[in-house]
């Protein structure tokens, strides 16, 4: 997807050219920044025009410090190349001079007689400078009421366009005789230093006074710092969805789902029919999703409206947000192949609960795994419908009938129909404020599963939703992937400033067979003293670095994948101690950190990718952890260009850890790929046999299709299968030996619990 012409959202781009935790500090010093309250007023307009009473005056000169007369005292402000940093000078060229115009119109007052042409790029002929500018304003961090003016009055050839700080005041406003100017206004959050307001996607857009006012109550207000894709995007696949980056400003304080459906709309610029969609946020509250439920019009502007009706788990009310993005003319199209599915419903046995993994046991039965303790198991007809369906308790009876968030589960390949054996993982129930140390990883065994034993206790456990996650058995040893503690590898604030662990953000491997005395206690700090790192630990980091990653999948083609949710933004990053510890010398994995000093940033507000890595053992994939001298996220910053996976709140250069091992598929942002599996039927004559099925839970609630190739790596990406669209928030899936999918689906903001059957249908 692309911005109109060159067009990007200024505000945006520095963010990610800056490291926002001290930039407060590196802004122009200014009297502005220290006023109380601050209330600045620019008119726009020629070099020589009267300036209106209580106004400074702006005439296209480029950002910088302001001395001229009338220009205010202690002031920085003027124009910039969009989407940089760059000054730019509209107040030179052609006769007038510059790009600033004082119509003496009668019937105007001084602040709407005036202007400065924002787009001059747009005019034939144009008497000025012929390029498109966006204006800032130094301003301290926080919140600021901005309004903006628009308009000529003497002239109708424009479609003027408002953008402030990544969203939307007004898209396209095409004056008439009668109606010359818009005023438009918005509460937006200033992270970077400079308040941005661009005229990208109008037309020869004019602005004709600002007003910037600082309000300290709203600091304590969460917010939405951007659409994701951006706001004034173009070439949005028909069949994707929208997201946010968010600032939560309090512990705890994520998204409430609750208030999402009736504040959150999408809806079509040209004559403003809400588009009906799915709205949900994500398993840390972190994010909002929008997912329209048809495939989009081609070539089509929508906005994004998100209300201060949406609050956050502790009541606190988000500022307003809009954003405007334009389809393409793909997306949705069918799959080619003969693969195809046919969705059908279980019925009230596999409804109403908080299912998470799903597995076939070696009894051809089904079994569920729920966020309360239960696992249900399915007898199931020779359609694939359910005969008969039973509860098995045994996780909350051993747990004293406490609820625990059962998310792995798994089958050992020793089991049989008669002799059941499976292995499970479990935390703590909750998700706020949740204490460390509560995960397990248990062996369950017998006809009903009653045969308990806990192999692992005092895994990490994060203060929200990232748990010990899902397993797989091979070779004898257990894979766990473990989450994070953290957003971006420093303790923050929204996730109750936990540091990571030493087997947090990782895949685990277990040797059960040297467990001799179960269970072991995996607690490495806070008084624990496990060990994963010295020699035959059974406890043990195979894969580093992994953030949260619900599911893993050994291939048969020998290769360990992993589906890993990256980080919204708003997260911490660490940097490097002086001196550092001796640890560092060898590392987890033997290997000493050569990586250098890496700055910590306070505060990295662009959501990180979400990535299939191809996981080997002793590799490091981009989530930091300093008990594990781990500190670059993802591929740092190498070069001033782009680069792979590219955190550009570093300053260049900033190679990635030498240890980063990349990844071998990028799902892009908010998509939160969950459940994987390797489809082995050989149904739809082989066509999708050795594909990693994933389902994508958040924007595009679906199952998609990755073919490996003979290296490993993704040679071909399959969505739009028939069948496999349309989820609802799908969580994880499993294959019946027939070919048959079931996908459970977890509760959300938008649907209770169920397990669907999708069933191959050649």
């Amino acid at each position: 997807m692309t911005a109109p012409r060159p067009r990007s959202a200024v505000s945006l781009s520095r963010w990610w050219a800056g490291v926002l935790g001290v930039l407060a500090l590196l802004a122009p010093a200014s009297l502005a920044a220290a006023q109380a309250p601050f209330d600045v007023r620019v008119n726009f307009s020629a070099a020589n025009s009267g300036i209106p009473s209580g106004f400074v005056r702006d005439h296209g000169q480029a950002y910088g410090a302001r001395t001229g007369t009338g220009q205010g005292s202690g002031l920085s402000y003027g124009w910039v190349v969009p989407g940089t940093a760059t000054p730019l000078n509209l107040s030179v060229g052609g006769s007038t001079p510059g790009n600033g115009r004082d119509r003496n119109a009668a019937g105007f007052a001084q602040e709407l007689d005036t202007l400065v042409h924002a787009q001059g790029d747009d005019v034939t002929n144009f008497n000025g400078t012929p390029a498109e500018g966006s204006w800032e304003l130094a301003v301290a961090a926080g919140s600021y009421q901005v309004e903006v003016a628009v308009g000529d009055p003497s002239h109708t050839d424009s479609a003027h366009t408002v953008n402030v700080e990544g969203q939307n005041l007004v898209h396209r406003f095409a004056p008439t005789t009668s109606t010359r100017h818009r005023t438009v206004s918005a509460l937006v959050r200033v992270l970077d230093g400079r308040v941005t307001i661009s005229p990208v996607g109008g037309t020869n857009t004019k602005i004709a006074w600002v007003r910037v006012t600082r309000d300290t109550a709203a600091d304590a207000r969460p917010a939405v710092l951007s659409a994701l894709p951006a706001n004034q995007s173009s070439g949005l696949p028909r069949n994707e969805g929208l997201a946010t980056t968010l600032s939560i400003v309090s512990s705890g304080g994520g998204v409430d789902p609750a208030t999402l459906a009736a504040n959150v709309k999408l809806v079509r610029v040209s004559d403003g029919v809400q588009v009906p969609a799915s709205v949900a946020t994500s398993g840390g509250r972190d994010t909002i999703t929008v997912q329209p439920n048809d495939l989009l019009a081609a070539s089509t502007t929508f906005r994004l409206e998100i209300g201060a009706g949406v609050r956050d788990l502790n009541g606190a009310s988000f500022l307003p947000f809009a954003s405007v993005v334009t389809t393409g003319t793909t997306g949705g199209e069918p799959t080619p192949g003969n693969a195809r599915f046919t969705k059908v419903a279980l019925g009230p046995a596999a409804e109403d609960r908080s299912f998470t993994s799903v597995a076939m046991g070696p009894d051809g039965k089904l079994y569920a795994a729920t966020l309360t303790g239960e696992i249900v198991r399915y007898t199931l007809a020779v359609d694939g419908t359910i005969a008969a369906s039973q509860v098995l308790t045994s996780v909350r009876d051993r747990n004293g009938g406490a609820q625990r968030m059962i998310i792995g589960l798994a089958f050992d390949p020793s089991a049989t129909a008669s002799n059941l054996v499976a292995w499970i993982t479990h935390s703590t129930f909750g998700f706020g404020g949740m204490a460390d140390w509560g995960g397990k990883v248990t062996r369950l065994s017998g006809p009903d599963l009653a045969g308990y034993t806990d192999y692992v206790i005092n895994l990490p456990r994060s203060a929200r939703d990232h748990l010990t996650n899902s397993i797989a058995v091979r070779n004898g040893l257990l894979y766990v992937s473990q989450g994070s503690n953290s957003a971006m590898g420093a303790p923050d604030a929204a996730w109750s400033n936990r540091p990571e662990r030493a087997l947090s953000a990782a895949v685990l491997e277990i040797d059960p067979a040297a467990i001799t005395a179960p269970p072991l206690d995996a607690k490495t700090a806070e008084g624990g003293t496990y060990n994963p790192f010295a020699p035959g630990a059974p406890v043990r980091v195979y894969g580093s670095g992994i953030r949260n990653a619900f599911d893993l999948v050994w291939h048969s083609n020998g290769s360990l994948y992993v589906p890993a949710n990256g980080s919204a933004g708003g997260g911490a990053t660490p940097g490097t101690p002086s001196p550092l510890p001796s640890a560092c010398a060898t590392r987890w994995n033997g290997q000493p950190y050569t990586g250098g000093a890496v700055p910590a940033i306070a505060n990295q507000p662009v959501t990180q990718n979400d990535f299939l890595f191809r996981v080997v053992q002793g590799g490091y994939y981009g989530h930091p952890n300093e008990a594990r001298c781990e500190w670059v996220l993802n591929g740092g910053n190498p070069t001033a260009g782009p680069d792979t996976a590219e955190v550009t709140a570093y300053p260049v250069p900033r190679p990635p850890d030498p240890n980063w091992r990349g990844a071998v598929y990028d799902f892009s942002n908010n998509k939160s790929p969950n459940g994987a599996i390797e489809y082995r039927s050989g149904v739809f004559g082989g066509t999708l046999r050795g594909s990693l099925l994933v389902v994508r839970y958040s924007n595009n609630n679906d199952i998609i299709a990755l073919r490996p190739d003979a290296a490993g790596g993704i040679a071909e990406a399959v969505t739009g299968i028939a069948g496999l669209t349309d989820l609802a928030d799908p969580l994880d899936l499993t294959e019946r030996a027939n070919g048959d999918l079931y996908v459970s689906a977890g509760v959300s903001s938008t649907s209770p619990g169920r397990i669907t059957l999708l069933r191959a249908t050649p």
